[in-house]
């Protein structure tokens, strides 16, 4: 009985184990066919995964000092500035460009008008090269009704003067505002034009100088007025590049040289705004979403970062092809890098940037030493040989420029015709070639009186019957340089094409303190060279001034010219070229004299040769195959100053 009970027991329990198997079952083919049962919970379905902040990052070679715009003025400063304040004027081939401007103020737009002012001895007036001086009998300047040197007058010193005054209005474009979203108004230009002002404010004062006020009118409009006597064909330059007065009002200008607020974190109305910076690795951007031209869908980039790289011996352009840099400036100095930097765009793995100029590098005539200032003497003072132009011409035939071009600039500059840039707005249209001509440079030195008295060519020309020189003298020259890669290569090219002439050329590498120490001990500017290689750069306005006879540093001038330091250390002097110079420097705002005389001066120039141009310098910049907008003018302060519409790929312009 006990053992029936049992069994019918373990029946039970089976028979329950069974119908629970079932359902399981008959739940689990529910579930497969797309049943779930009615408690199941409901899973939410995913959320989008946020894209990516767009990211780029420009690698430069030195971190900057600071970002005070009236601080550090290193090259790296203002690529980052770009992004940070957007203008306010950019330049494009050497000619200004309005960014935050409505428009370029000009007489033809009204924005300048001109009008008369009475003055009297003693007051502060610009003469005819805009100089301020205190008004004194004999001080040349623009009478009322007078903008150009034709009409220009000396003052006797008695007579009643006025004097024509210019006066500029700036208009702001409406909706530029602050990172911080507070307007950007004209008071503040005139807040900044009140720092840069001040004695501790580290700029130079000269516009300061030549301006007799600078108000606002209202929010949107500047009034600048110049000193009287004062014109300008750039008035641009006066529009100070403003900065946040309600941001910087509790500072003073010694404060502000140093606070974090104008040095570490500067408010700007430009594309990008300051998010960090890690001393000695990066500086970091992020979109400015106060951007005046944000709904143009600017920037492209939501993150820049600025990346301070090592640069010596050379930047590591690996860095481009890791994507550790998306943009190498040109303070990297790649143009040191050029065969490397055009095989890695020939095989598509980067995109090279080159520019050339402002900067051209001339060899320089010691036409006059220092020691011919008072009287020439054969017997003590180096021989005269620079006198006779026919020798300087002969040189410019016989150094292979092109070779230079060629194999040192490797065809990223050109041939210099004068000393402006091709695109310069003031550049001659013509002026005598120098072509490399050996033959024709021999036959100039032949009339000069320097022979070949042996036939040897390695050997150097001898004087025969030439003037102020002893009979038999070598043409033998030395050759002052300072040491850089560059010009050790330039040398030995000068040095060889001269040596094919028959002129023997000594050469000797000297640091930069040694060749540019002031005179009388200096040996540039203590006039003490046959041959020197020099560098000079070039602005908006053409340095004419550079050749100048009243710019020969001399000891009756302290070694100091009459106005622009000294700067003619050839020593060259001509009356024709002094009248072109100064026509060109007086014009006021006749654009046609300056132009033409500015070639005036350019033609003269290369027919009577102080100096040689012997190339402009390059700029080399590089960036990832696929961005767009990136351009290299070398007249601009700043390779990125368009930097807002850099873009990738697919949304480059015409994509």
């Amino acid at each position: 009985m006990r053992m029936r009970t049992r069994l019918t027991s373990i029946i039970a329990l089976l028979s329950v184990m069974l119908a629970a198997l079932f359902l399981l079952s008959a739940c689990h083919k529910e579930q497969i066919a797309g049943n779930p049962p009615a408690n199941t919970p409901t899973v939410a379905p995913p959320t989008p995964t946020s894209p990516p902040p767009k990211t780029l990052v420009v690698c430069l070679a030195n971190e900057p000092g600071d970002l005070y715009i009236y601080g550090d003025t290193s090259r790296t400063k203002w690529s980052v500035l770009e992004a940070l304040y957007d203008g306010p004027v950019d330049t494009l081939n050497y000619e200004p460009s309005a960014v935050i401007l409505a428009t370029l103020p000009s007489q033809e737009n009204g924005a300048v008008s001109l009008r008369s002012v009475a003055v009297s001895e003693g007051d502060p007036v610009a003469n005819v090269n805009g100089d301020i001086v205190a008004l004194k009998k004999g001080t040349r300047v623009f009478p009322a009704g007078c903008t150009s040197p034709g009409c220009a007058v000396e003052w006797d010193g008695t007579t009643a003067l006025e004097l024509t005054q210019m006066v500029v209005n700036f208009t702001l474009l409406d909706g530029v505002t602050w990172s911080d979203g507070e307007a950007l108004k004209a008071q503040d230009s005139v807040f900044s034009f009140s720092v840069s002002a001040d004695e501790a404010t580290r700029v130079l004062k000269t516009n300061i100088e030549r301006t007799f006020s600078y108000t606002a009118l209202d929010d949107h409009t500047v009034e600048w007025i110049g000193q009287p006597g004062y014109l300008t064909l750039n008035p641009a330059a006066f529009f100070w590049s403003p900065l946040p007065e309600h941001a910087l009002a509790g500072l003073t200008p010694t404060q502000m040289n140093e606070d974090p607020l104008t040095t570490r974190q500067p408010l700007g109305w430009g594309a990008y705004k300051m998010d960090e910076w890690v001393s000695g690795d990066h500086i970091r951007l992020v979109k400015n979403s106060h951007y005046f031209r944000a709904a143009e869908g600017l920037p492209y980039f939501d993150v820049l970062v600025y990346r301070f790289i090592p640069s010596t011996p050379e930047v590591d352009l690996s860095m481009m092809l890791t994507g550790e840099c998306d943009i190498i400036d040109t303070s990297a100095g790649l143009e040191s890098q050029i065969l490397r930097v055009r095989e890695l765009e020939g095989q598509g793995k980067l995109k090279a940037y080159f520019g050339m100029g402002p900067e051209w590098e001339g060899l320089y005539f010691g036409i006059k030493p220092a020691t011919y200032d008072d009287v020439y003497n054969p017997y003590e003072d180096r021989q005269d040989f620079f006198g006779d132009v026919r020798v300087r011409q002969a040189i410019a035939y016989c150094v292979d420029r092109e070779y230079i071009q060629t194999y040192i600039t490797l065809n990223q500059s050109v041939i210099p015709s004068t000393f402006l840039p091709p695109n310069h707005p003031f550049a001659a249209a013509e002026t005598r070639s120098y072509t490399h001509n050996p033959q024709l440079g021999i036959q100039l030195l032949e009339e000069a009186g320097w022979q070949d008295s042996d036939g040897n060519h390695s050997t150097p020309r001898v004087a025969a019957d030439i003037k102020n020189i002893f009979y038999n003298t070598e043409l033998s020259l030395n050759y002052y340089v300072t040491e850089s890669e560059l010009h050790a290569a330039v040398t030995e090219a000068v040095v060889k094409s001269l040596g094919e002439c028959g002129i023997k050329v000594t050469p000797t590498f000297i640091s930069v303190g040694e060749m540019f120490a002031p005179g009388p001990e200096g040996r540039i500017f203590g006039r003490n060279f046959d041959l020197a290689e020099l560098a000079w750069s070039t602005g908006r306005q053409p340095p004419c001034f550079l050749f100048s006879s009243s710019e020969i540093p001399s000891a009756k001038n302290k070694w100091l010219g009459t106005r622009y330091g000294g700067v003619n250390l050839s020593g060259y002097a001509s009356s024709e070229y002094d009248a072109a110079c100064e026509q060109a420097l007086s014009a006021g705002l006749d654009r046609d004299l300056l132009t033409a005389q500015s070639a005036n001066a350019q033609q003269i120039l290369m027919e009577d040769l102080p100096a040689l141009p012997l190339f402009f310098h390059v700029k080399a910049m590089v960036s990832r195959p696929d961005l767009c907008g990136l351009q290299l003018d070398v007249s601009a302060r700043s390779p990125l100053k368009n930097i807002e519409a850099l873009t990738l790929g697919e949304t480059c312009p015409g994509k």
